[in-house]
């Protein structure tokens, strides 16, 4: 199998599980979804490369939208930079030390959806619910660590040959 097909096989399926958490589990919302996509995310990034994790990281919070499970579409930009962010600030620190990488990732798309939102807030939305203020706030960090460290986990079970 080529290469290319590998990448689009396994990010099509990284992406479809990430979606049947997402919509499957929505009654459970953030603090069991948010650390799952989370999981996904970093796993996206060890098994196919920071792009399919920006490819997982941007059609998750867009397809969220689509199906009526996040309401305000003005949020779905900052959770797919906050996303990224995560993504490539991992692959980025995480090819010396996972642990260190996925710390660093974390708080950056705390920084990010924190801010982003904050500043959606300030200048576009003024009327934005408290709520998604608080939820895109410092339950992301929770959610950040806690879903790379389960995918941290998960990959040391791994066959080396699937991380490799």
């Amino acid at each position: 199998m080529s290469r290319e097909v590998e990448f689009i096989t396994k990010t099509g399926l990284l992406l479809a599980l990430a979606l049947v958490i997402q919509i499957g589990l929505a009654p459970f919302a953030q603090p069991v979804v948010g650390p799952l996509i989370n999981m996904l995310l970093i796993l996206s990034v060890i098994l196919v490369g920071p792009w399919g994790a920006v490819v997982v990281g941007s059609l998750t919070p867009i397809i969220a939208f689509l199906v009526g499970i996040m309401g305000l579409f003005p949020v779905v930009p900052v959770i797919i930079l906050g996303n990224c962010a995560y993504s490539l600030v991992f692959w980025v620190f995480g090819r010396k030390n996972r642990i260190i990488g996925l710390i660093i990732a974390a708080v950056l798309k705390f920084i990010v959806l924190a801010g982003g939102v904050r500043l959606l807030a300030m200048f576009f939305m003024p009327n934005l619910p408290a709520p998604v203020i608080a939820t895109l706030s410092l339950p992301q960090l929770y959610t950040a660590l806690v879903g790379g460290s389960v995918a941290l986990l998960v990959v040391h079970y791994l066959p080396k040959r699937m991380v490799e």
